[in-house]
């Protein structure tokens, strides 16, 4: 807007914007004491342009009328136009006035007239509201006339006011601030620039941002509490110690307040010569140098040689085992030992039966136990300890439970017939397991048949006994692969035996043998393997003292 004024001299031009109306709120068109000049002039502007339109006769459609003279030419004519033609649609004339019907009468309003759902209204009072509403509208177009006065006054003024001058207010700096040096008076916003994009947003990527300094400081609490042992004095704790140990550290500050404190302690221990001590763990062994060199080595007793089987000879290997950390493998072949002139037998001596019982296994020193009860028959070798040394096992420690080799367990024998040469290979298939203390048992195969819903016991009931050998001294070896041999079923209905031919008669048992290797007195001699077994150490075991790497 360009001030009336503007070249009005000696008067000095000042822009609208900078004056403020003071004048009371004016709530039908929105102005507000505080407001400009510029928005109270505006605001007066466009209510007074829609006044103007409102009364403006041209902006009504009369169409309807069908007027053939020229028709109300202002607002005031057509308000009155407006109540001829009511007059006349409700059959009132001059003439007729005395007795008219109307203005007496119900008529439709205007939509702007409408109350609630009220859509008529006595035509005489609807003409009193009309001439209501134009005298406000006339009366409300003179206070706008008497504002926009006031305004324009309010305005010249401003417009002779001279134009406000502001200072941006700066200070000296103690610092620098990115190369601001130090002692330089400098304006705010330039302090403020340079110290966003010199300083703030370098300090911000190196310092992470709030939350990620929130999760450091809270990584103390699950490593050193108040209530942890400090290292130069054990037996007391940060909190009783130092008395500036923050137990809930919750800034920055707090944490290296901390930090430091638990540095000064470690630092104070190792002044003195505190040393640090080592502890061995069940599977790792930890060794501390003289140049405090730690080293940790996964234990391995390397193959150690089982406990009870002394009655090995000839060479044979015997069983074994090796703990690695809280695995215990095991390998080699386990012998059943024999009786021979109450001395052991040599471990190639179980091919022949020259000088030996045949069948029971040696009981006695160093031999093994024997439990040949009705329902369960057992065979514990070392004498019914454990067969794991003491340098794998310590005799105080104990496996983390019982383990069973495949069951059933294949167990074999080679023995040689008496008459006319010829060998045969015996099997057993009984269940060996180690206890939780390591002792090496074997359970037959009687055990087995024990029903578990009844108390009734039927030995030789299970079908394993087709797999286990069964001889009779004088009885012909049978030949299963005869071509007479039949072990399934019979061509001919009924019931029919299974059959099996036999070698010669020259291959038969020897006199006086008898085996049955379902049971634990018959099966001396024979043997397993325990290659691929492993057992775990229990949890509190110890290492124990023997190490191979």
């Amino acid at each position: 807007m360009k001030p009336l004024n503007l070249d009005n001299k000696p008067c000095s031009p000042i822009s609208s914007n900078c004056v403020v109306w003071q004048g009371p709120d004016i709530p039908c068109i929105e102005l507000c004491t505080g407001d400009t000049v510029s928005d109270v002039v505006s605001a007066m502007a466009t209510e007074l342009c829609a006044v103007l339109d409102t009364l403006k006769v041209s902006n009504y459609d009369l169409t309807c009328f069908n007027l053939q003279a020229c028709g109300p030419t202002d607002f005031q004519a057509l308000i009155q136009f407006l109540i001829e033609k009511i007059c006349e649609n409700e059959g009132i004339t001059p003439a007729t006035k005395d007795v008219p019907t109307c203005p007496d009468c119900v008529v439709s309003v205007a939509e702007c007239f409408v109350t609630g759902t009220q859509t008529t209204m006595q035509l005489v009072d609807y003409v009193q509201l009309i001439g209501e509403r134009v005298c406000s509208i006339i009366t409300e177009i003179s206070l706008i006339n008497t504002q926009i006065t006031d305004i324009l006054i309010r305005l010249t003024t401003l417009e002779n006011a001279p134009v406000p001058t502001f200072t941006v207010p700066s200070f000296t700096i103690n610092c620098q601030i990115g190369s601001l040096l130090s002692g330089t008076n400098q304006p705010i916003d330039t302090l403020l620039e340079e110290f966003i994009n010199s300083v703030w947003c370098s300090f911000y990527a190196v310092t992470g941002s709030t939350t990620d300094l929130t999760n450091a400081i809270g990584t103390q609490e699950p490593c050193i509490e108040e209530t942890s042992e400090t290292i130069s004095k054990p037996g007391t704790t940060y909190d009783t110690e130092y008395a500036a140990w923050v137990a809930e550290p919750s800034t920055v500050a707090d944490s290296i307040t901390n930090i430091w404190l638990v540095l000064c302690d470690l630092y104070t221990a190792l002044s003195a010569g505190q040393t640090i001590t080592v502890a061995d763990t069940n599977t790792i062994d930890l060794e501390l140098s003289a140049g405090d060199e730690l080293t940790a080595k996964i234990q391995d007793t390397g193959w150690v040689d089982l406990e009870g089987f002394t009655f090995y000879g000839g060479g044979f290997p015997k069983p074994q085992c090796r703990r690695i950390g809280s695995e215990i493998h095991f390998r080699g072949a386990v012998f059943i030992p024999l009786t021979n002139g109450g001395t052991f037998v040599e471990i190639e001596n179980f091919e022949s039966t020259s000088g030996i019982d045949g069948k029971t296994p040696f009981q006695g020193n160093g031999g093994v136990i024997l439990n040949s009860a009705v329902t369960v028959q057992t065979l514990q070798f070392n004498e019914g300890n454990t067969v794991i040394p003491t340098n794998v096992l310590a005799a105080t420690d104990r496996l983390d439970g019982s383990y069973n080799l495949s069951y059933p367990t294949f167990l074999r024998r080679s023995f040689t017939l008496t008459t006319s040469g010829g060998g045969v290979i015996l099997h057993s298939t009984p269940r060996v397991f180690f206890d939780q203390n390591g002792v090496l048992t074997i359970s037959s195969l009687l055990d087995a048949e024990t029903p578990q819903n009844s108390s009734t016991f039927l030995p030789g009931n299970s079908s394993l006994r087709y797999i286990n050998s069964l001889i009779r001294n004088g009885e012909n070896v049978p030949n299963f692969s005869n071509a007479g041999s039949d072990l399934h079923s019979f061509p001919t209905n009924g019931v029919n035996p299974v059959q099996t031919d036999a070698y010669t008669n020259t291959y038969n048992i020897p006199t006086a043998v008898e085996i049955d290797a379902a049971k634990i007195e018959d099966i001396g001699g024979f043997y397993f393997w325990l290659d691929n077994s492993k057992v775990f150490v229990d949890c509190s075991a110890n290492i124990p003292s023997v190490s191979c790497y």
